[in-house]
């Protein structure tokens, strides 16, 4: 039998870093919320999971805290312990470290001798590299006053918030005028496209300029929850249950009634609410919706115009990841980069290479090693973060690129998914061994793999995205101005409130935490305590 219908101050669907935070600021200022997770754990890209001994990211390898992460943090007074994360870069056997700005004229220097005929290139490059990092530095200068709590800092505001705001308004303008694809912005400078593809190639297809070139910012800005990233999701976790929140995992919400109020969930139960916050996937949203049970027709008409404005809208590529584990010590990699590194075993470049759609893993083959041998892998080595990680004298690589998810659903459809992963899981380890790791593929214990299929399984996101919105849509359905975000929470629906990665772009976890903050704070406004209802 169903259970019988029970009712909330605020309803949020979805478990990842924007429900939860949402959920922890509602439940802090006192209201009853309930927070839905179709999955057994939450965090949703934001995870750890422990495997033979070893403790293994399943989603983002490190946290940019951008003046967001660290306040969190701090105004909830959550237990993490929020380490740097060092990042290296690699180009065929030259290796630098990425630790303050300092280290950009040694990542120019390995550009010219990679390239020594487009050295002018290179200067002009740099210095507008150079530019826009200031244009960072006051982006993200100060602790996001979003997140600030002014009550329990009475100097932020003059003292902090007002001076920034004469800097960053100016700055906002020319930030606008960096937004084109870098690819595109690079050719101004350079006709070299294996230049453009080394400095651009491990970006989100037409990433615009400001972000990407703008993104050894926040390289400097790495951090990682001591532990694992999915520290951060357990503390949420252990927050909201402290304030009284309640958290449903294993509960999939398939039907929202906008008239009665109510959401129902897999198995038929219904739950009423004052408030919403859906921080989920956008289109499932809109899924969910019972169109047909509208009378309103202005309101039937408005989500007609949103679903029409969703289609054929993707989201932005996915990860491949192989993880290797291996028998041998964190010191052999230590010698060779940081923690958190970014290598390209040839210089080449993937020259707009893609993959095509073959019918078969031998049609595929030559095309899929051509592709992997002038990537760039992206490799998170967790126990150089933290020695507890990995048993003794062992170590586990997490082995990423990017990959859409038209490819490998297109290869799940014929049939070799199992092949290609098979394959990939044993060439990533080679590609290695053959360049930067010799001889890696001699000490392997064991591979396994995760692809955007992953991703879309587990955490439901539309086409395994890790990152929201694709940049190549034509038309962005989701705000992507700065200068806009508070807007990015509203759905234009009676008492319905949107956040996470599908509501502004481009987004992470500090966007996430940023767009569950503003729904709380904007219910926060909406409802008043003395008429809070109690569940049932």
């Amino acid at each position: 039998m169903n259970e019988p219908l029970r009712s909330y101050d605020v309803i949020i669907v979805g478990g990842g870093i924007s429900g939860l935070t949402a959920s922890a600021y509602l439940s802090q200022y006192g209201y009853q919320t309930i927070l839905f997770e179709q999955q057994d754990i939450f965090g949703g890209l934001v995870n750890s999971f422990d495997y033979k001994g070893f403790h293994l990211d399943g989603g983002i390898r490190s946290i940019e805290s951008s003046g967001v992460v660290k306040p969190l943090i701090r105004d909830l007074g959550l237990n993490i312990d929020l380490i740097r994360s060092h990042v290296t870069l690699g180009i065929k056997d030259q290796v630098i470290p990425l630790s303050d700005q300092s280290n950009l004229e040694d990542y120019q220097k390995l550009l010219i001798s990679l390239f020594p005929n487009d050295e002018k290139d290179i200067l002009k490059i740099f210095k507008r590299i150079q530019q826009i990092l200031k244009y960072m530095d006051i982006l993200y200068g100060i602790d996001n006053p979003m997140i600030v709590d002014f009550k329990k800092n009475p100097g932020y505001v003059t003292k902090t918030l007002i001076p920034w705001l004469f800097k960053f308004l100016p700055t906002l303008t020319k930030i606008d005028q960096l937004n084109v694809p870098v690819e595109k912005y690079l050719k101004k400078y350079t006709k070299n496209q294996a230049l453009i593809d080394m400095i651009a190639q491990h970006f989100f297809k037409d990433t615009p300029a400001f972000f990407a070139l703008g993104y050894f910012s926040i390289y400097f800005d790495y951090h990682y929850p001591r532990g694992g990233t999915g520290k951060l999701p357990l503390a949420l976790e252990n927050y909201i249950k402290e304030h009284g929140g309640i958290l449903q995992p294993n509960t999939k919400i398939v039907s929202l009634d906008l008239e009665t109020k109510t959401v129902t969930d897999h198995q038929g139960n219904q739950y009423a609410y004052h408030k919403l916050i859906w921080a989920a996937d956008m289109n499932r949203f809109y899924q969910a919706i019972n169109i047909n049970q509208i009378k309103a027709f202005k309101l039937k008409n408005k989500i007609n115009r949103r679903m029409e404005l969703l289609k054929n809208k993707t989201g932005a590529e996915s990860v491949l990841s192989v993880y290797a584990l291996v028998n041998l010590s964190p010191s052999y990699f230590k010698e060779k980069s940081s923690e958190h590194f970014f290598y390209t075993p040839k210089g080449e470049g993937l020259n707009h290479l893609s993959l095509p759609k073959a019918p078969t893993m031998a049609s595929l083959l030559p095309s899929l090693k051509q592709f992997l041998d002038l990537n760039t892998y992206e490799i998170s080595i967790p126990v150089l973060r933290d020695e507890s990680l990995a048993p003794i004298g062992k170590t586990a690589l997490i082995i990423s690129i990017l990959l859409d998810y038209e490819t490998i659903s297109y290869i799940d459809q014929k049939g070799y998914y199992k092949a290609f992963k098979t394959f990939i899981e044993s060439y990533f380890v080679d590609i290695l061994s053959d360049s930067i790791y010799p001889n890696l593929k001699d000490y392997v214990i064991e591979t396994f793999s995760s692809t955007p299929l992953t991703f879309n399984k587990r955490v439901g996101t539309t086409d395994g995205a890790i990152f929201g919105w694709s940049y190549t849509n034509k038309v962005m359905p989701a705000v992507h101005k700065m200068s806009n975000i508070t807007k990015s929470i509203q759905t234009g629906l009676p008492d319905i409130y949107q956040a996470g990665q599908w509501t502004f772009s481009p987004a992470g976890v500090p966007i996430s935490i940023i767009t569950g903050k503003l729904a709380a704070d904007s219910i926060k406004k909406h409802l008043k305590k003395n008429q809070s209802t109690h569940h049932v």
